[in-house]
């Protein structure tokens, strides 16, 4: 990429976030004059949106780059969302399930998304299988610690039962998932090679 190409790319990604923060900036100006409580339930917004916002240049940059920062700001976005739903519901007991979300799925979830918009079938395929991975993991942590140890005060006599179909989930999931194409994908040239 020459230094044109990349200054385009600074120059619309700068663009981007500074319409984002102005737009968001203003949002939340809008709802203190008119004694809305934005900030109060809406605050995860400040995280969420310049994730996305960043996923967006991600789109722009070379591959080398764009990857890690798509995985990034997935994770950055995920973690905003968790804790938007926790503020928003006052449940915010959900950690030690909810970590599931951030790896391996909000990982995943920004493999997918980079394969799509790059057109890569091999993150896609990495991508979607860290989702079904990191989902079925959530539902086995949630169900073991909501139902099992009754974290949330939830009925117990539906915890071994919901424990057993989560753990099968799980089995179907990782039955499907193809370790050695991982590999493949993540793997680095060690190897020395003399000059």
């Amino acid at each position: 990429m020459n230094q044109t190409n990349r200054t385009l790319t600074f120059r619309q990604g700068a663009n981007v976030l500074g319409a984002l923060s102005l737009a968001i900036g203003l949002l939340f100006l809008l709802g203190e004059m008119l004694n809305l409580r934005l900030s109060a339930d809406f605050w995860p917004l400040f995280i969420v949106v310049p994730a996305l916002a960043l996923f967006g240049v991600t789109l722009f940059l070379d591959e080398a780059i764009g990857t890690a920062l798509a995985i990034v700001s997935a994770i950055t976005t995920v973690a905003g969302l968790i804790l938007w739903v926790q503020a928003l519901s006052g449940y915010g007991s959900t950690w030690p399930y909810t970590w599931t979300l951030l790896f391996p799925t909000a990982i995943g979830v920004g493999l997918l998304a980079y394969g799509i918009g790059k057109k890569r079938a091999e993150l896609r395929y990495a991508g979607w299988g860290l989702v079904k991975f990191g989902l079925a993991l959530f539902l086995l942590f949630a169900v073991f610690f909501e139902f099992i140890l009754g974290l949330g005060g939830f009925n117990l006599k539906f915890g071994w039962p919901l424990l057993l179909l989560s753990l099968g989930l799980l089995f179907f999931t990782l039955r499907s998932v193809d370790f050695q194409r991982y590999e493949s994908l993540f793997a680095k040239d060690t190897t020395v090679h003399p000059k």
